[in-house]
C-alpha cells in the first residue's frame, strides 16, 4: 500500500470515529425497560425518580415519588445544579425526547449515576406500569 493510500485511509478512519462519538455522546443516560427502571430506581431510599415534564402533563399522573424539575422552564439548570450529585437518578418525560438532553446537561454538570426511562412515560404506562393520579 502506497503512503497517499494509507493517509486516506487513517483520516477516513479518524473522521469515522469522530463521527461515532458525536453520534455515541447524542444519547443521553443509559436507557432502563419500565421493569428495570422501577426496580432499580426502588431498590435504595437515597435513589431519585427525577420526572422533567411539564406541571401541565404532570397532573395527569406520574410515577409514585417523583421530583419534579420542569425541562422546559427556564430554571431547569438551576434546579438540577441544587441536586445532590452523589445520589443516583431515574430520569423520565413523556417520550424520552427531552431526557436525552437533560441527562446529557446532568452528566455535563457533574452526575455520575444517571439512567433515563426507555420510551419515557407512553412506555410505562403501554407497559401497564402504574401511575399516581395528583389529589385535588
Amino acid at each position: 500500500m502506497n503512503s497517499l493510500k494509507k493517509r486516506i485511509l487513517m483520516i477516513a478512519l479518524i473522521v469515522f470515529s469522530g463521527s461515532f462519538q458525536v453520534i455515541q455522546a447524542q444519547e443521553g443516560a443509559p436507557k432502563l425497560s419500565p421493569k428495570e427502571f422501577q426496580d432499580q430506581a426502588n431498590k435504595k431510599k437515597k435513589n431519585v425518580i427525577l420526572d422533567i415534564r411539564t406541571p401541565e402533563e404532570t397532573a395527569e399522573g406520574y410515577i409514585e415519588g417523583a421530583v419534579f424539575v420542569d425541562f422546559l422552564a427556564g430554571d431547569f439548570e438551576e434546579k438540577i445544579s441544587k441536586l445532590n450529585k452523589k445520589k443516583t437518578y431515574f430520569v423520565y418525560c413523556r417520550s424520552a425526547k427531552r431526557t436525552i438532553p437533560a441527562t446529557e446537561k446532568m452528566m455535563a454538570m457533574g452526575f455520575k449515576k444517571v439512567y433515563m426511562l426507555e420510551g419515557g412515560l407512553n412506555n410505562w404506562m403501554e407497559n401497564d406500569m402504574p401511575i399516581t393520579k395528583p389529589k385535588n
